[in-house]
């Protein structure tokens, strides 16, 4: 005999409101960066009491973690649907998605970046931060049957990614091109 368990309202409530509270980090995070994060600015983004978020995430650390985690299972999610939306000319859709994560969710790949390199300083978070780079390498693919050669395209639109955000270089689809070229 299966049981089915209905769905606690309790349960699907708090659950809600961790994704209303990871959604306000991320948004003060896009604001203020990994440093400006506080119970109180996340409770004011939230727009909810400081009690509130400490009930679901005493600590500053578990609130950081628990949104790394988070981002990284929305950014796999959105580069899943990406991914097989490349079409005709691949290099120009792969450049259009840098552009938009440059231009129109710039704020968003910047905390997403944030959220990255603080991975970096947490050795049991390596794994997550990791997993977004799932996506981009299966993406990468497309390009080339070499796996090593598809990590290294991975790298390197990391690297082109990171320069345009901080204003050392635009990225186009000449730039793209070339590098899925010499990679190919």
């Amino acid at each position: 005999m299966q049981v089915r368990r209905v769905a606690d309202g309790r349960r699907l409530r708090g659950e809600q409101r961790r994704s209303e509270l990871l959604r306000a980090t991320l948004t003060v995070i896009e604001r203020d960066g990994v440093a400006g994060v506080s119970h109180r600015a996340v409770a004011a983004a939230a727009d909810v009491s400081v009690a509130s978020i400490t009930y679901h995430f005493p600590t500053l650390d578990d609130l950081l973690v628990a949104a790394l985690r988070s981002a990284a299972d929305d950014l796999a999610v959105e580069l899943h649907g990406r991914g097989s939306e490349l079409g005709a000319r691949p290099a120009d859709e792969l450049a259009r998605l840098i552009e938009h994560s440059v231009v129109r969710r710039r704020g968003r790949t910047l905390a997403l970046y944030e959220l990255y390199l603080y991975a970096a300083r947490r050795p049991e978070l390596r794994e997550t931060a990791g997993a977004w780079l799932e996506p981009l390498t299966e993406i990468a693919r497309t390009f080339t049957a070499d796996p090593q050669k598809a990590t290294l395209l991975v790298a390197a639109l990391d690297g082109l990614l990171m320069q345009a955000l901080i204003g050392a270089r635009e990225i186009d689809q000449q730039d793209v091109a070339a590098l899925v070229q010499v990679l190919r």
